[in-house]
């Protein structure tokens, strides 16, 4: 294989990684938004009950309040999780593209320190 078709086969990675990685996102973020409803929802059900003088201790067992807990938590990981790897994916191929650390912190608004740290993180889905 040569240089070029090297180079070709990466940037085709790069692009189907980030494309597949968007997909997951989407559908991360669609769980999470289902999630936050219900956790919006039990959250109005627990204020309820609280404000009709109603002890906590029998409010949180008829919420599944270990349930509840758990399901926000792993679904704001899995999105979090998702994110962050599209974030690196998008930005190896913006330093594939030529981009500096500095266009890099400029387009998502964060600082040098930051975006150096993640095209260092990113660095290693090129190989």
């Amino acid at each position: 294989m040569t240089v070029d078709q090297e180079q070709t086969r990466i940037e085709h990675d790069l692009e189907q990684s980030a494309a597949d990685g968007i997909e997951e996102l989407i559908g991360a973020t669609s769980v999470l938004r289902s999630e936050l409803n219900t956790h919006e929802t039990i959250c109005r059900k627990v204020l309820d009950e609280m404000r009709v003088n109603r002890k906590i201790t029998g409010v949180l067992p008829d919420v599944r309040a270990d349930a509840w807990r758990a399901a926000i938590t792993n679904a704001l990981r899995r999105f979090e999780a998702a994110r962050h790897r599209v974030l690196l994916v998008l930005v190896a191929i913006q330093v594939q593209e030529g981009r500096s650390i500095g266009e890099v912190a400029k387009a998502w608004g964060v600082s040098r320190q930051l975006a150096s740290r993640w095209v260092q993180e990113s660095s290693g889905l090129e190989e």
